[in-house]
């Protein structure tokens, strides 16, 4: 019976080790490299600079076309472009009922519920306009904030006042949502087989 220990098992274990040390030292140059059209931060700093002090990558000038986001597949410019003015119109609306709850929250009014329930509803605006960026993002577009309108008033009244107010608000921004996709008054969808 011949034992596992023997001088060509080992010189065998040491060839093999050796030829694997290289590898090793490649992957620990760049951790965060994935893919192998990735440029290294070695090549990074290799780019030639453009004519103003820009960098181009892969060649391409000022003039030239640049290239598309990858992950931009079948994502048309007037559906990012409506994602836009719908993320702004709910960064408006938190807004508005955000002063809403400072209003509530004065020491001249002091309804601390009307105060924590439009906060709660600024702070759902707030959500979906953070979810609406991260799709545009995810599918490729890009997220243009723009200025964010003041609200028409800072005295929201009585209690009853603002909450009519805050339906009216709810109600034009539901008429944009539906109108953005496509619905009309009394009819399905544009295009639906009859």
């Amino acid at each position: 019976m011949k034992s596992h220990n023997s001088p060509s098992c080992l010189l065998l274990l040491f060839f093999v080790s050796v030829s694997l040390l290289p590898c090793l030292a490649i992957s620990r140059q760049d951790t965060y490299r994935q893919y192998a059209d990735m440029p290294t931060a070695q090549e990074e700093g290799e780019r030639e600079s453009g004519r103003d002090g820009t960098h181009y990558g892969s060649g391409f000038g000022p003039q030239e076309v640049q290239p598309v986001a990858r992950c931009r597949h079948n994502y048309h410019k007037r559906t990012e472009a409506a994602i836009n003015r719908q993320i702004n119109l709910f960064l408006h609306v938190g807004y508005v009922y955000s002063s809403m709850a400072h209003h509530f929250g004065s020491c001249d009014v002091s309804l601390p519920g009307f105060e924590k329930f439009f906060q709660q509803m600024a702070d759902d605006q707030q959500v979906r306009a953070g979810t609406l960026s991260k799709y545009q993002s995810m599918r490729g577009g890009v997220v243009t904030m723009m200025p964010v309108s003041a609200p028409a008033t800072t005295n929201w009244g009585t209690g009853l006042e603002a909450m009519q107010k805050a339906l009216d608000l709810e109600k034009s921004v539901n008429q944009v949502s539906v109108a953005r996709m496509g619905y009309r008054k009394g009819e399905e969808k544009r295009g639906a087989v009859k």
